[in-house]
């Protein structure tokens, strides 16, 4: 079948270039890094290419024709990673490991293929020699000598083009890329290594989260300049090896809290007084609920202390019901939201917490309601 849509090189026409082995190896590395599969990345590609070939018809700008291809493949990609998880359903319930298959996880796929379009919207930028250079080196791993016989250039000029390359690629990430490549954490920013995080406070609703990431093993920290301007609202200690394979290797702010908000969920779902691992050394621990003074208000929550190692986890109740799914839809709807004052009241005959979360205009929301004594999860009624 791919020999018969290379047929279309010879009729000249402008989606020709949709076949050539340059993009069928670009959308390898695109299946690959949106499927975290490299064995099944070829299949996928294939997929991809028999699927646009099917459905040229639609693509109505051949300038766009890249990007075209590249949502075809998330699709592709989307549909097999949903049949692969009915398949490993059961598996999954038991798998121990922190990063097992969640709806949360999507966003760590979208975070790989876009940031492989960041990164070819920069070799784009770059002179074709230079780019040529670059792809053979780090796409295709080929050696200096290799890449001298292929280019007829000397080893030498290789190593100089490679260098003026990565100069040039840096400078467009630190200039015309940069709001992008700052969202990756690619670039460094001012303001104590402080960066904007696009993603809104769900405390507030009016001020972006700003985040920092030290280095190795250093800790991923967020905070709100207007709620905590002077104090960290999260953060993710990655000297625990359980957080470092969680979010250690997840760069985009959006995925990091997506996959922090998917193990908070799931680790303090049951609610107090029920057994938990101890993230850092596994021993048995159980859920306590704490109450702590946030901005002048009692905020109770749940407290995972290891006294084996000393190693202590914790969440708000708020932080508990901005992790339910059901405020992840409301999020999709309305980025910008914010959290009411906790109530008290009772629920179904029993003293319950209601945490309230609107969007900025006040014409939609959810309301988490909490049992007191467990901070367990009782019902959730959206509006």
């Amino acid at each position: 079948m791919y020999a018969v849509m290379r047929e279309t090189l010879d009729s000249g026409v402008p989606e020709a270039a949709l076949w050539r082995e340059s993009e069928r190896r670009r959308l390898v590395r695109l299946c690959a890094g949106l499927s975290g599969d490299p064995a099944a990345a070829e299949d996928l590609a294939q997929e991809t290419l028999l699927e646009a070939w099917r459905n040229l018809h639609k693509l109505r700008d051949p300038a766009g024709a890249e990007r075209w291809l590249s949502a075809i493949a998330r699709n592709v990609c989307l549909r097999w990673a949903r049949g692969r998880g009915r398949d490993a359903v059961s598996l999954a319930a038991l798998d121990a490991d922190p990063v097992a298959a969640d709806p949360f996880d999507l966003e760590v796929d979208f975070e790989r293929s876009e940031l492989a379009e960041l990164l070819d919207r920069g070799l784009a930028l770059l002179p074709s020699r230079t780019r040529e250079v670059l792809i053979h080196r780090y796409v295709h791993d080929c050696s200096h000598a290799e890449i001298g016989a292929r280019l007829g250039l000397s080893e030498d000029a290789v190593s100089m083009r490679l260098s003026r390359g990565k100069l040039v690629l840096r400078s467009m990430l630190g200039s015309e890329l940069r709001d992008e490549a700052e969202a990756y954490g690619l670039v460094d920013t001012a303001g104590g290594g402080w960066r904007p995080a696009r993603v809104w406070c769900t405390d507030c609703g009016r001020r972006r989260l700003v985040t920092r990431r030290e280095a190795p093993p250093g800790t991923v920290s967020f905070r709100c300049p207007g709620c905590n301007p002077d104090s960290i609202g999260a953060a993710y200690r990655l000297d625990n090896p359980f957080f470092a394979q969680l979010v250690g290797e997840v760069v985009r702010p959006s995925a990091v809290l997506a996959r922090a908000a998917g193990w908070s969920r799931r680790y303090f779902g049951a609610g107090a007084g029920t057994a938990a691992a101890c993230t850092r050394c596994g021993c048995a621990v159980r859920l306590q609920r704490y109450v702590r003074d946030h901005q002048g208000e009692s905020s109770p929550g749940l407290l995972a202390d290891c006294h084996a190692c000393g190693e202590q986890v914790s969440s708000s109740v708020r932080g508990l019901a901005s992790s339910l799914t059901e405020l992840r839809e409301l999020r999709r709807r309305h980025p910008r939201i914010h959290v009411l004052p906790t109530r008290r009241l009772n629920f179904a005959g029993r003293p319950a917490l209601a945490v309230r979360y609107e969007n900025v205009l006040g014409s939609s929301g959810l309301t988490a309601f909490f049992a007191d004594d467990t901070l367990s999860p009782l019902q959730v009624t959206a509006d």
